[in-house]
């Protein structure tokens, strides 16, 4: 196992530092002089002056080979450089931004699983029953579904409408943030205000949760039931579930002890990615909810032409997707004894 993680762990290197060189060379072929940008993002006058300073500072005017070798350089040191229009450290950034992100892509997981399997192997078991028929429309609905589009309608239904909710914009509303500010300890909201006792900022923040989080879980959802019921029919129709049936196992263990562990196998692939996808992909949840976010935060250095954001969200996005196949790999061996011996 140990020697297994190794050796992939080694092959992602190359694949890293492909992504910085392609996403470093695309970010800086732009039809214009960004360092005006830059200096009028910090509000300064796009003077000459102003925009050879920052010239010298990025080193934009050196050749792009040398301009790559000082990025790589200061990534190796663990430095994501300075923003040049917030004129803060990425690093920081990041750790502002990354929490509110990976609370809500965990969220939109968890309801993501705990819908899907159960959606998935009802369907399977209840083969072309009407329950099997509802649950491969609503999975068909998630899939056809525009993220961006699902945003707005549920923000139209409960809280324009309804009421049930309040203003879906933001992490936490207004009149809490005067009157129970939250303590930072972790950086992720609703684990400060459980760890500090405001309960009354938790149950805030929660609720603010709850849209974006089924926005972003409901197409995951219809991935996993979809993919769980395909897995679980090819599973039941194997020789070991009919000998379990012959030797008179009740169907709860059948379905739940044999069918489904061999089942998950490849429903393993799909979570996996689809919790990659969640922690990096967000951008369009993110901008419908006003949501602090990475995804957010990505848009916004793309359209300011923040070359150091735009690496950093870059970077992430890449490791959370490599890590995310590797711990896939591994989970599998673990589901699957036969290919321990190959590991």
């Amino acid at each position: 196992m140990i020697r297994f993680s190794l050796r992939r762990l080694i092959l992602l290197v190359p694949v890293l530092v492909g992504i910085t060189l392609v996403t470093f060379t695309l970010a800086r072929v732009v039809p214009k002089n960004v360092a005006y940008v830059w200096a009028g993002a910090q509000g300064f006058r796009a003077t000459p002056e102003a925009a050879a300073q920052l010239t010298r500072q990025y080193h934009l005017d050196a050749p792009l080979p040398v301009q790559y070798f000082h990025y790589m350089a200061d990534l190796l040191r663990g430095d994501l450089g300075t923003s040049p229009v917030t004129t803060r450290p990425v690093i920081n950034e990041i750790k502002q931004f990354l929490p509110h992100t990976v609370e809500l892509a965990v969220s939109a997981m968890l309801l993501s699983v705990l819908l899907g399997l159960p959606i998935g192997v009802i369907s399977a078991v209840r083969r072309n029953t009407l329950v099997d028929h509802l649950s491969r429309l609503t999975a068909l609905l998630g899939v056809s579904m525009p993220v961006f589009w699902l945003g707005l309608l549920l923000q139209l239904v409960f809280y324009s409408w309804l009421g049930l909710v309040p203003d879906p914009g933001g992490r936490l509303s207004n009149r809490i943030r005067y009157t129970s500010p939250v303590q930072s300890v972790t950086g992720f909201l609703l684990v400060d205000t459980v760890v500090t006792g405001n309960w009354i900022a938790f149950q805030d923040a929660l609720v603010h949760l709850i849209l974006p989080a089924i926005t972003l879980a409901l197409p995951q959802v219809a991935m996993i039931s979809r993919m769980t019921r395909s897995s679980m029919l090819e599973v039941l129709g194997q020789d070991y579930i009919r000998t379990s049936r012959a030797k008179g196992l009740s169907e709860r263990v059948v379905n739940y002890r044999h069918a489904l562990r061999n089942a998950l196998i490849p429903v393993t692939t799909v979570v996996g990615l689809s919790l990659a996808w969640l922690l990096t992909g967000s951008v369009v949840t993110e901008v419908v909810f006003y949501w602090p976010g990475l995804g957010r935060y990505g848009v916004e250095a793309i359209l300011a032409f923040d070359f150091p954001g735009v690496m950093a969200f870059t970077i992430i996005a890449a490791c959370v997707f490599v890590f995310a196949n590797l711990a896939t790999d591994i989970l599998y061996t673990r589901l699957d004894p036969r290919l321990r011996e190959g590991g």
